[in-house]
């Protein structure tokens, strides 16, 4: 029985590489992200994170391809006020249509860092530059209108 899960877990693992292969060689970006979470209960925090990751899959133009969850942790007085919470962490390899895509999961959806696996370079236009800097635009004007943000203009 293990030998057979053993090839059923190869076949996997070589299908699942040649798509990936397949989606960069089309000009996707293969990366990976982590993600973290703190709550007040073991179980707000393993749901939370769970949840965060299932709005993800959802996405358009996005793919993730492995995710491994780690246990869940008791952290002592991790906040002012706070005696006792539960700290989650996830890492997950995704694949995004493109660098559009790769910088709005980054932006709504905060990983606590982003590595890009492949391609090692990319060529982007000035039309993607564009998009790019108005999707920044727009994230801080959105932060200044709820008041946690924008940018001061001094005098000088």
């Amino acid at each position: 029985m293990s030998q057979l899960w053993d090839k059923t877990q190869f076949c996997f693992r070589v299908k699942f590489m040649d798509e990936i292969k397949e989606k960069v060689q089309k000009g996707w970006i293969h990366s990976r992200m982590w993600f973290d979470v703190l709550a007040v209960t073991k179980e707000a925090a393993e749901e939370s994170l769970k949840n965060h990751i299932e709005k993800i899959k959802k996405l358009e133009n996005c793919v993730v391809v492995k995710e491994n969850f780690q246990e869940a942790i008791e952290v002592e007085n991790p906040l002012p006020g706070v005696e006792k919470a539960y700290s989650k962490a996830v890492e997950i390899e995704i694949l995004t249509k493109d660098i559009e895509t790769l910088l709005s999961v980054t932006i709504f959806f905060a990983p606590s860092a982003v590595e890009v696996i492949e391609p090692e370079s990319l060529k982007i236009t000035a039309s993607t530059v564009q998009t790019i800097m108005n999707t920044v635009a727009d994230l801080l004007h959105r932060f200044a209108s709820q008041g946690v943000g924008g940018v001061v203009i001094s005098k000088t």
